[in-house]
């Protein structure tokens, strides 16, 4: 009988029978991980389709809006706004279209005496008619204006070529160290038609052109000589950007004066007393309901929009939405974690659980995905809806049936 060492001796019996039973296991054990696998395969491919389903899309847009409506208004305010509403559409620009560019650079000219670092001016000036009398616009700031395309399309993407219009009538002798221009495109969800993203550059037929607000925000970075601010925007990203609403449908935190009130205290005004000294000015429409957008705060013109995204930039506050491999993360979270906890668990301490446990998570998104805990209250809502959504699957499958058994049961 042959021996080993260290180890007693084994009849001709039991080594026959351990190796039978070690293949045994080992077959049951392969089973066992190839079931395994196939359920783990299953719930991934199922978590796949419910995410191309659009549910975390929902929760995720959810949860942005009430994030925007949660956000405190930034306190300096350096944005300050000047609208022309219909009062002064009527009265100062006689209800022309397009605008009358006389007037147009009059209003200017009124708040470059406030003494602005910034002008930005939110109305097409590629009509003929503005060559001519742009030779009369006394300036010392620098000014940016809206670079109106051809067509604007229906979805943005940055490699496509929009085909750029003119400013000022087509002049070529304007100052461009003091005179520029951006694209002013806003970016609607396909979806609900809701504002809630920008984008710095576009692809044209010029090249890659910086938006409007990218623009105004190089223009103020030179001006008060903020590289940091600068090379911020400068950054190219075919990426769209999350507008950082300030929750405040009024802009409370902002000046924001008419045309025609702007124009009465620019007689009196010096600049050093001026309340728009030093500031950036946008100057847009919001006459006849034009120019009218649906946005997580409430209905507001795109003027308004405007402020809101270089107050973004201004306070580095962008972010871009949570990709597809983080919303499927989230759903595999809901899918491995809720869904198991309600299936080894009872349902009060399920319960208990997941709701001890989603802050945390939320708060480990917010950190992994924007490298902070700003955005806690977005991924909050999004697992608040995966867990109503499994509190409604676990109903459905297990006490709804149970009700209605015992419905019937008390009927015999």
């Amino acid at each position: 009988m042959t021996r080993v060492a260290g180890k007693p001796a084994v009849g001709p019996f039991k080594a026959r029978l351990y190796a039978l039973l070690l293949r045994l296991r080992v077959r049951l054990i392969s089973r066992r991980s190839l079931r395994t696998a196939i359920a783990v395969f299953a719930v991934l491919v199922l978590t796949w389709i419910f995410g191309q389903a659009g549910v975390l899309d929902k929760l995720d847009r959810a949860g942005s809006d009430i994030q925007s409506r949660l956000n405190p208004a930034p306190t300096d305010g350096t944005v300050a706004v000047v609208v022309i509403d219909d009062n002064d559409y009527r009265q100062i620009f006689d209800g022309g279209i397009p605008v009358n560019a006389e007037r147009l650079i009059d209003l200017v000219n009124d708040i470059a005496k406030g003494g602005p670092s910034v002008i930005g001016i939110d109305i097409d000036s590629s009509p003929h008619q503005f060559a001519e009398t742009a030779k009369a616009l006394n300036c010392n700031c620098t000014i940016v204006w809206e670079r109106e395309v051809e067509e604007v399309p229906e979805t943005v993407e940055v490699n496509q070529e929009l085909k750029l219009l003119p400013i000022l009538g087509g002049r070529s002798d304007l100052n461009n160290a003091r005179i520029s221009s951006g694209i002013p495109i806003l970016i609607d969800d396909p979806e609900d038609g809701t504002t809630r993203r920008f984008q710095r550059y576009f692809g044209t037929d010029n090249g890659l052109f910086p938006s409007f607000t990218t623009a105004l925000t190089s223009a103020y970075a030179k001006e008060k000589n903020l590289a940091s601010l600068g090379s911020q925007v400068a950054t190219f990203s075919d990426q769209e950007l999350l507008i950082r609403y300030s929750g405040d449908q009024q802009g409370s935190h902002r000046i924001q004066l008419t045309a025609s009130k702007l124009h009465e205290l620019s007689q009196n005004w010096k600049p050093d007393a001026s309340p728009i000294e030093g500031r950036i000015v946008l100057l847009g429409g919001a006459y006849l309901g034009q120019d009218q957008h649906k946005t997580p705060i409430g209905q507001i013109s795109g003027v308004e929009i405007l402020a809101n995204v270089i107050e973004t930039e201004l306070h580095g506050q962008v972010a871009t939405a949570p990709s597809r491999l983080v919303l499927y993360l989230l759903d595999l979270f809901e899918a491995f974690g809720l869904i198991l906890m309600f299936h080894f668990w009872p349902f009060r301490t399920a319960i208990f659980r997941s709701v001890a446990l989603i802050p945390l998570v939320a708060a480990l998104f917010s950190f992994g995905v924007y490298s902070d805990v700003a955005h806690f209250g977005q991924f909050f809502v999004v697992l608040v809806g995966l867990l109503c959504y499994e509190l409604y699957e676990h109903f459905r499958r297990d006490q709804f049936p149970h009700l209605i058994a015992e419905k019937k049961s008390g009927h015999h």
